[in-house]
């Protein structure tokens, strides 16, 4: 809690990058690593992974033996290693789960700009600074900023917060004769809003934002590293004495400073989206036996295809070398096994030494009887109900169960409509998530574009709502007919049942149906 009382105006680059780094749990970690495909294990460098999410059996070298054991031993487990890895096989239904979660909760996103304070002669009247606004925000939203705050709503579902950053590029500013940055002269809000960019942090767990618990302000402290490999950090902070945003660059060296104080009605360039995550432990235990289990499915398979065979009390392939113990005399080096489909492992069991009439060595002889063999595959049957048992664990524990009822043609109505009632309720806190980041996105917008243009606070008695329509599961021919039989019945209206089917514009659709129906004219000869 050492951040609460730091200075943040005048502490030191240290201070500041310890302050703004929260750190990942265990589990948001792997969350992490499995969304972005790392299934076997955490990614250690070089496209490669460990084996910690592996949940199946493992060859690894003995403690006890001599050197010579262990050295043929981690032969044995790097040939394993390496088969495994080539071999594993993964689905990512974490990422299926929280793409589907996310992007259903926010399709399309919206707002309403309103000034409660002013005089209207009717009610869908606009006032000139509603649409001032209005039309300012709708110049600057595009396709990137909905990518942006989905990719936080993300990080949020998935590791618990995510974290959106306002960047103002360095083009709109230009450098007085008194060596200070300033707006360039002339510069529109509109000419501002150009300038304006809205970022998604990659990694939210280096930025920490609260809020002051004597004033009320807010705070926010960002590290990072730049082109050139230093260690950078931002502040954001609201002055309890002015109400200023200082916005504090440090790059490299605390000498390599600067800053700029906007008057943003109390809010700093950062928003936090912070939910509970659907990706808990248990979904990640069904995550990993999934794999394990797909991948011995697998196994499965190249072994009925390729059959792998053994040999008993056979030796195996060697070469002669010269014996480290013994000066002057040779050894055999026996070839390590290679085992899987399409093999042939030899054993050795036990020799005895052999010698001539004249006590002269002419070779070993096993103990035993030579004998072959070969390994059959088992049924998939276990294997396959076993991935569907952690397939099901993990749809239910996100609501999503209706998923697997797509393809199950034996599923009641009544059963898909409970299980997309359980997705509807999983994903009402994505959705109300999403509706505060677009209010709060287009509130800090305004504010900024109006703090740089200086007009500060111009838009500060506007208000905003947010909202998000949220993609509906298509209605099944059964929904439909009773939907229609409500519509004749007096229950709901049309309107209603459009929008139950996904129908943005019912007004412009029943005026579409009129233009349709109305009867065509022939023009006279």
């Amino acid at each position: 809690m050492k951040y609460l009382t730091l200075k943040l105006l005048s502490a030191s680059l240290a201070d500041l990058v310890g302050a703004a780094k929260v750190g990942l749990d265990a589990t948001a970690l792997q969350a992490r690593h499995m969304y972005n495909g790392h299934h076997l294990g955490a990614p250690i460098g070089g496209g490669e992974q460990n084996f910690d999410y592996w949940r199946g059996p493992m060859v690894r070298v003995p403690d006890e033996g001599t050197e010579a054991d262990k050295r043929r031993a981690q032969g044995i487990v790097t040939e394993f290693q390496t088969a495994l890895r080539r071999s594993f096989t993964s689905t990512n239904v974490l990422k299926e789960v929280i793409r589907r979660d996310v992007s259903s909760s926010s399709a399309r996103m919206s707002w309403t700009i309103m000034q409660p304070s002013a005089q209207r002669a009717k009610d869908t009247d606009r006032t000139e600074l509603e649409q001032e606004a209005d039309t300012l925000a709708s110049s600057w939203w595009s396709a990137g900023i909905e990518k942006a705050i989905r990719s936080a709503l993300r990080y949020a579902r998935r590791e618990g917060r995510g974290v959106l950053r306002f960047r103002v590029a360095g083009g709109l500013f230009q450098m007085g004769e008194d060596k200070v940055l300033r707006v360039r002269a002339g510069a529109k809000p509109s000419d501002i809003a150009r300038y304006i960019r809205l970022e998604c942090i990659d990694h939210p767990e280096h930025a920490r934002i609260w809020e002051d618990p004597d004033t009320l302000n807010r705070r926010a402290v960002y590290t990072y590293k730049d082109s050139a490999e230093r260690e950078c950090v931002e502040v954001s902070t609201v002055a309890d004495d002015t109400g200023l945003t200082h916005l504090r660059i440090l790059r490299g060296e605390q000498e390599q400073e600067s800053s700029v104080e906007l008057d943003l009605g109390g809010l700093v360039h950062y928003l936090e989206l912070a939910a509970d995550p659907l990706i808990t432990p248990q979904f990640l235990q069904n995550q990993m036996a999934y794999n394990t289990t797909s991948t011995m499915i697998l196994r499965n398979t190249e072994l009925a295809g390729f059959l792998e065979r053994y040999g008993i009390n056979v030796e195996p392939p060697y070469e002669v070398i010269d014996d480290p113990d013994r000066p002057g005399q040779t050894k055999r080096m026996y070839k390590n096994p290679r085992t899987g489909p399409g093999s042939m492992t030899l054993w050795r069991q036990a020799t005895m030494p052999q010698s001539d009439a004249e006590g002269n060595y002419t070779g070993d002889r096993p103990t035993g009887t030579a004998e072959y063999g070969r390994f059959e595959p088992v049924s998939p049957q276990a294997l396959i109900t076993a991935a569907e048992h952690s397939q099901l664990n993990m749809y239910s524990e996100v609501g999503q169960t209706f998923v697997l009822m797509g393809k199950d043609a034996t599923a009641s109505g009544r059963s898909r409509e409970v299980a997309i009632a359980d997705f509807d309720t999983a994903r009402e806190e994505t959705i109300a998530l999403a509706q505060a980041a677009v209010r709060d996105v287009i509130t800090v917008f305004l504010a900024l574009v109006s703090a740089l243009a200086q007009q500060a606070r111009r838009y500060a008695q506007l208000e905003v709502q947010g909202t998000v329509r949220a993609r509906n599961v298509p209605s099944s021919p059964e929904d439909r007919k009773a939907d229609r039989e409500d519509v004749a019945a007096g229950v709901i209206s049309r309107a209603t049942a459009r929008q139950r089917q996904d129908i943005d514009d019912p007004a412009q659709e029943d005026a579409q149906i009129e233009k349709e129906a109305a009867p065509k004219t022939t023009e006279a000869p």
